[in-house]
């Protein structure tokens, strides 16, 4: 039995959770098994993953108890592979610590081109901590270029920096009208111009933005719906009231039903601040939809002719392209074939990964 374990779910489904998930789903377990660390707790993520036989552990939040926590689990369960899921390269106490009591070979794999919390001061350590990364790993990925080299150095191309996309299901995602027709009238949505969006509430995904955008359209037959949790959603809902949109925005939380919800919508929009490669606008392709994006956002998202990128600096382009949208009939199409032609299935990934782990 081939041991990998995986590191580390955060409470709230984003990238990383859902790429697990994804590829829990779409890879032949057999001679495999899946451990993964996980800070939080989210019922619905641990039951999922614990469905499809993997064993999921509690880290501890205080340093040094993660540290024996950590130290005493690959001392005792002697893993193939540790595979460190990241953001930036600020904390690389655990590839330390693998290196330190295990035999097992590094896997490190960048997710986004920033850290998670933005910071000053996880920004200088993740440019110290970039060369000893790459000198503890034993394979490196990236979900796109621009994640790789912001990783791994400008030079990324001669560390053997492998893409890994995140890929999705994509049959979970196309579109059915009646799905559509469905959902739309368990939201109260039927006739409605919708807008989409799904991310967590942080400074990266530039909620306050989208809401001067919805703001600007002042369409009172427009709908903004947005899907996800967060530390700033308390923020975000007090300026939805400030700004009179209360009865036109709908908070809907962490659902685990996004691919019907963007059945309902008519446009995904995201004008993130950055990203590295963003599974929802993968997601919304794979359902048919316009899609809206910053132009930070990884230029290897675009995999159909729905993506448009717009500069943040032009708030009226993106006034103008959504009431271009409302105004048109849009015939939503299958483009599940572009998807998996252009690499973002899942099982493509999945495949790649098996053959890893076997070699």
């Amino acid at each position: 039995m081939i041991k990998v374990l995986h590191s580390e779910l955060q409470s709230n489904i984003g990238g990383i959770e859902s790429f697990l998930l994804n590829l829990t789903k779409s890879m032949d377990m057999t001679n495999i098994h899946f451990d993964m660390l996980m800070k939080g707790n989210n019922p619905y993520l641990e039951n999922e993953l614990k469905g499809l036989g993997v064993t999921i552990y509690k880290v501890p939040a205080d340093p040094l108890q993660y540290s024996k926590f950590v130290k005493k689990l690959l001392k005792e369960n002697n893993y193939d592979f540790v595979y460190v899921h990241k953001n930036s390269a600020a904390n690389i106490l655990l590839p330390v610590m693998v290196k330190k009591y295990s035999h097992a070979k590094l896997i490190v794999h960048s997710h986004n081109t920033s850290p998670s919390g933005g910071s000053k001061i996880a920004i200088v350590l993740h440019k110290f901590n970039r060369k000893k990364l790459c000198q503890l790993s034993d394979y490196r990925f990236a979900c796109s270029d621009t994640a790789a080299e912001w990783m791994f150095g400008k030079d990324y191309q001669s560390k053997n920096v492998k893409i890994i996309k995140n890929g999705i299901i994509t049959q979970d995602y196309v579109y059915n009208p009646e799905v559509r027709v469905k959902t739309r009238e368990q939201l109260g949505l039927k006739g409605k111009f919708v807008i989409g969006h799904v991310g967590a509430f942080r400074e990266q995904k530039n909620h306050k933005f989208l809401l001067k955008i919805f703001s600007k359209l002042d369409d009172p037959n427009a709908v903004l719906i947005l899907i996800g949790d967060g530390v700033l959603k308390p923020e975000i809902q007090k300026s939805v009231q400030n700004m009179g949109l209360a009865d036109r925005v709908l908070f809907l939380g962490t659902r685990h039903d996004i691919a019907n919800l963007l059945q309902a919508c008519d446009v995904f929009v995201m004008p993130s601040l950055w990203e590295g490669l963003s599974v929802a606008a993968i997601e919304a392709q794979a359902s048919g939809l316009e899609t809206l994006l910053s132009a930070n956002v990884s230029k290897e998202v675009k995999v159909t002719n729905l993506v448009k990128f717009i500069n943040l600096s032009d708030i009226n382009e993106w006034e103008t392209n959504l009431r271009n949208i409302a105004q048109s009939s849009v015939v939503r199409k299958n483009v599940g074939r572009k998807i998996e032609v252009a690499g973002f299935d899942m099982k493509n990934s999945a495949q790649f990964l098996k053959k890893i782990f076997e070699s």
